[in-house]
């Protein structure tokens, strides 16, 4: 279930919200252009769960809206996922120190990733993994050696709050 906030920030993209308004108002679904660009506008609209892509088409899912709204999850951190997917990444905060303290999870403590370890492990839940190192570095969840080769997360990682 995608949050309020969620939803809003897929639909915050001028190119994102006409693209959901052509499909919205399709009955039958869009057909799903072989564009790269409208392709990219629109996985973020499949990824917030505004949208589901059956390969030829684009449906809307108006009922997610009210999926929304009907309740407040129980962990704040699941308003940022959406299937697995972080759908947004706060700015700062305790919201962000929280998402990054369990991101950092996903980390071993004392063992050493490369750089492409890393890459792999933040990809799976976001495209754009370098801004989410750099956060993590940046907090001290995870260090990284002076040649940038190696990542690790420290024994006794801050605790978020």
């Amino acid at each position: 279930m995608a949050s309020p906030e969620a939803l809003v920030s897929a639909l915050a993209d001028p190119g994102r919200l006409r693209l959901f308004a052509r499909i919205c108002a399709e009955p039958e679904g869009l057909p799903a252009p072989g564009d790269r660009a409208t392709a990219k506008l629109a996985k973020r609209l499949v990824d917030a769960g505004l949208v589901t892509a059956d390969g030829a088409r684009y449906r809307a899912v108006p009922e997610v809206f009210r999926a929304a709204l009907a309740k407040a999850p129980a962990d704040p951190l699941e308003t940022l996922f959406s299937r697995g997917r972080l759908v947004a990444i706060p700015h700062s905060g305790r919201p962000r120190r929280a998402l990054l303290a369990h991101l950092a999870e996903r980390f071993e403590p004392g063992r050493l990733y490369t750089e492409q370890d890393v890459r792999e492990k933040l990809s799976m839940v976001h495209d754009d993994h370098a801004t989410l190192r750099r956060y993590l570095v940046d907090e001290g969840l995870l260090q990284r050696s002076n040649d940038g080769g190696a990542y690790g997360r420290p024994a006794e990682a801050r605790a978020a709050g």
